[in-house]
């Protein structure tokens, strides 16, 4: 009969935590979510607007070349030659 009243009480607990839990973290997590919700939909709807161009409308993205520096220890120049 103890036996029962303890394995009762311990799946009360169990479950109570559980649910006490889960109320926690929705409610935790739930203002962070929304936030990068509306932060996604910001991104997708400037997205949509960047691609709506109209026509004869150019626009040019420049990435300036990175030089490409090599000491003298960086290694060694090999000759390729194609063997058949």
């Amino acid at each position: 009969m103890i036996l029962i009243k303890v394995l009762l009480i311990i799946l009360g607990i169990y479950f109570i935590g559980k649910t006490i839990i889960r109320g926690l973290i929705s409610w935790f997590l739930g203002d962070t979510v929304k936030k990068m919700d509306d932060k996604i939909r910001q991104q997708q709807e400037e997205i949509k607007r960047q691609k709506k161009k109209t026509e004869g409308q150019v626009t040019v993205n420049y990435q300036p070349k990175q030089s490409k520096n090599f000491g003298k220890d960086d290694g060694d120049y090999v000759d390729f030659e194609e063997v058949r």
